[in-house]
């Protein structure tokens, strides 16, 4: 029997959002059939998972649900966020899309950078075959066929075949006392031989009431493509942040995914990454640093669905005070997936004993022929690295801040996109600190800290090192 949903999330409210937005039939189907899935399906849909849903259950019909927009004024909702200086960006205050800037150059070469009901009506086709060939389904997730039900925001990205971005591509989503939840789909469709970097930035000012942002994103990488993309969560501490992402890819492409966690009271993240082309390679790269009472539940999985095929992921986490964690990963091999090579490690650093944090890795292989490890590690902060540092000179508090930067670095290197990885330090810092910092360009970051961080060039095999795969 379907499970009764009630509150403002339901098939009337579905509805009305497609009439506010004036959306076509099908797409208007495609929401109906997203919210059925989102009344039937379970929190977890693995018994593997179920006992630890608590980390992340909240009740979603606390929060409002409107077809209307608000009003926001640009220039006084982004003060002190923006410089001046962005290009090639789409802006977006709660869940209003208010500016979006792309260079001529690369409008003419058909490359798309609008908001998600913009390209509906000038782009029907695409979006439409995105949305037809969605990477996150509402099948797969319960939290992703809530968002495809009732999306009220969202990004269209689009890179033509063979035009490749000098250039990164950015998001910046912004919250200031939302009077509505804000559920948000970016599509990024990059074609054969297509070459993207994206950035994915959520903010949050000091709000005073709580709120909710749900969103996907996903990657559809076709043929020979390669897709930089990176997101970061900065939200309040009365945000509930759910999200899912999903990569797909194809024939010998290539896609990186960075995920950066530091804020919202609760996070819900799932990603999957789908290997679905003959050598297609795939990495997910993600950290996250709880303080306070945080709540965060991890699920990341490699679905290697196609031969020759590589996929890596790697989180880290430190948590203090009284915040818990919880990492479930699967490798999953097809039997058609020969000669494929997969790697899942996750491992968490507490740093007070009222923490607590869980990794669950799982292994799933239907044929031979392939390399698969899995790894996870929960442990508290040397003592010994801390007691060595404070008689080099170091107070108690800049020893265990060296320790968790030094912990998060071989995560950090690995990240392509410089800016993030630059940026991504000097985030964490700040939380350290008590601050909250938004993600500085390269001038920014130099003019701050007095020197730029060198580049690391991450270069080992993964599983050169591993004692199953040593000669």
């Amino acid at each position: 029997m379907a499970q009764q949903v009630v509150g403002p999330f339901t098939e009337q409210t579905a509805e009305s959002l497609s009439k506010f937005f004036r959306e076509p039939d099908w797409l208007t189907s495609f929401r109906l059939d997203s919210f059925r899935q989102f009344g039937s399906l379970p929190l977890e849909k693995s018994s593997l998972y179920t006992k630890y849903t608590f980390i992340s259950q909240f009740d979603p019909n606390q929060f409002p649900l409107k077809a209307e927009k608000e009003k926001i004024d640009f220039r006084t909702f982004f003060k002190d966020y923006l410089t001046g200086k962005e290009k090639n960006i789409l802006l977006q205050g709660n869940d209003q899309e208010i500016h979006t800037d792309l260079e001529e150059s690369l409008a003419a070469r058909g490359v798309i950078l609008m908001s998600l009901h913009e390209a509906i009506s000038k782009h029907e086709s695409l979006v439409r075959g995105a949305m037809e060939h969605k990477v996150v389904t509402s099948s797969s997730d319960k939290y992703a066929a809530f968002t495809n039900a009732f999306f009220n925001s969202g990004t269209f990205v689009y890179v033509p075949k063979n035009v490749v971005l000098d250039q990164p591509l950015r998001k910046m989503l912004l919250t200031s006392e939302p009077k509505n939840s804000i559920i948000d789909q970016t599509l990024i469709v990059c074609e054969e031989g297509s070459k993207l970097v994206f950035l994915e930035e959520l903010y949050s000012r000091e709000n005073k009431s709580e709120s909710l942002l749900a969103s996907v994103v996903e990657i559809d990488a076709q043929p020979t493509a390669n897709v930089d993309f990176s997101s970061l969560q900065l939200l309040d501490d009365n945000a509930v942040y759910v999200t899912n992402k999903g990569v797909r890819a194809s024939n010998d492409s290539r896609v990186t995914a960075s995920a950066l966690f530091l804020g919202s009271k609760i996070t819900r993240s799932r990603m999957n990454l789908d290997m679905a082309g003959r050598g297609s390679f795939t990495e997910g790269l993600e950290i996250f640093f709880t303080g306070s009472k945080q709540r965060y539940d991890f699920e990341s999985n490699l679905l290697h669905n196609a031969p020759d095929s590589t996929g890596s992921i790697h989180a880290r986490g430190t948590l203090k005070d009284e915040s818990q964690s919880i990492f479930k990963g699967m490798i999953k091999i097809v039997n058609a997936a020969k000669n494929s090579r997969s790697y899942l490690a996750h491992h968490a650093m507490i740093m007070d004993r009222r923490a607590k944090s869980d990794g669950v890795p799982s292994l799933e292989i239907e044929t031979n022929e392939v390399k698969a490890t899995h790894s996870a590690s929960v442990a508290q902060v040397d003592e010994e690295q801390v007691f060595y540092l404070m008689a080099r000179g170091l107070d108690e508090d800049d020893a265990k801040r060296m320790i968790v930067l030094g912990f998060f670095e071989p995560v950090l290197s690995r990240i392509p996109i410089v800016q993030t990885r630059e940026g991504a330090r000097f985030i964490i810092e700040g939380k350290w600190r008590g601050e909250r910092r938004k993600m500085p360009d390269r001038e920014t970051l130099i003019a701050l800290t007095g020197e730029a961080v060198p580049e690391v060039k991450q270069t080992e095999d993964i599983f050169e090192r591993h004692y199953k795969y040593r000669k």
